[in-house]
């Protein structure tokens, strides 16, 4: 009986050892060959105002960018295809509605844009109303004892995803009417100099997935929103990792930006000799399209409906906006 029962033990074990190994194929996938590869160009888009981006989104075929040096306007609305300057302003102090801390805009696939700066612990969101003007929607408070938090992400109108990066590389998820934390996700951290960690990663979200691309690897992680949970990894093997700790000359960057759209996501890829790839993939995981853009892009947004990625280099063009048509 005790033979028995130890070949039975062993028996579940194997048969747990499958499970998790089947498991594990099936969660993780190749990066597949994307079907379309295009070399786009940059049309360079002169704007009457002084701006150094910090970041850009689109709603509405509105591009919206912040600019944490100017003080005295930190918030910008521009129309395309003429690129009139709607509304300029946000200066830096202690008003009410005033920044006193420099702006940021988290990201969302909804039509509201949200902007974190007004105090460390308040996010507004607005609407563009009939006449193209923003009106504010909505104003949330953030649970932080610290107000450190990166990649912030609002997802439903009701729950901030958000990276704990530079003191952690963790993903945590706060249920904004609650003002609870409701799910984390542990990223293991290797080594002592984050930045430089094999684990740091870029992250977005829609209103089911968060999408975590590493900096140093090719490597995709999908998160259920809901519990938190890895569901698929895209993997490709054969592009080696290169990281020198302390040297970003010598460090090989692979993935460092990602904007999450209505219906694709976009990751903005290092090219040697200069410009920027910008690869596009679909939630399930398939890739999509590949953009061979001339002008590396410090900033990006896209207008998906018109087929537009709008990006930023001051070290090219200072004067404006970078349009790439695809």
């Amino acid at each position: 009986i005790y033979l028995n029962m130890n070949k039975i033990k062993l028996l579940l074990l194997l048969n747990c050892s499958l499970i998790t190994s089947c498991v594990s194929q099936n969660i993780s996938q190749k990066i597949q060959p994307f079907p379309e590869n295009k070399s786009i160009y940059a049309e360079k888009i002169k704007v009457n105002e002084i701006i150094a981006i910090d970041g850009i989104d689109v709603k509405k075929g509105n591009v919206f960018v912040t600019d944490s040096r100017n003080k005295n306007a930190m918030l910008y609305q521009y129309s395309p295809p003429e690129f009139k300057c709607i509304y300029k302003g946000g200066i830096m102090g202690g008003g009410e509605n005033e920044f006193q801390t420099p702006p940021s805009i988290c990201k969302n696939t909804s039509d509201i844009i949200y902007v974190r700066g007004y105090t460390p612990f308040l996010i507004k969101g607005f609407m563009l109303d009939t006449t193209n003007h923003l009106s504010l929607e909505k104003e949330v408070r953030i649970p932080f004892s610290d107000g450190i938090a990166n990649f912030m992400n609002v997802v439903n109108d009701s729950i901030l995803i958000y990276s704990m990066f530079p003191n952690k590389l963790d993903i945590e998820k706060i249920n904004l009417n609650s003002q609870q934390k409701t799910g984390q996700i542990l990223i293991e951290q290797s080594q002592e100099e984050i930045f430089f960690d094999m684990n740091r990663g870029y992250l977005a979200a829609n209103d089911s997935l968060i999408i975590y691309a590493y900096t140093y690897k090719k490597q995709i992680d999908f998160y259920r929103v809901s519990d938190m949970s890895l569901c698929k990894r895209l993997i490709d093997s054969s592009i080696t990792p290169n990281v020198v700790v302390g040297n970003i000359k010598e460090t090989k960057f692979i993935q460092r930006e990602l904007v999450a759209g209505k219906n694709y996501f976009y990751i903005r890829c290092p090219k040697k000799g200069g410009g920027c790839f910008i690869e596009v993939f679909d939630y399930l995981g398939h890739s999509i399209a590949k953009y061979e853009l001339d002008i590396l892009l410090y900033a990006f947004g896209v207008d998906e409906r018109n087929r537009i990625i709008y990006g930023y280099n001051s070290d090219i063009f200072e004067d404006g906006f970078l349009k790439y048509a695809y």
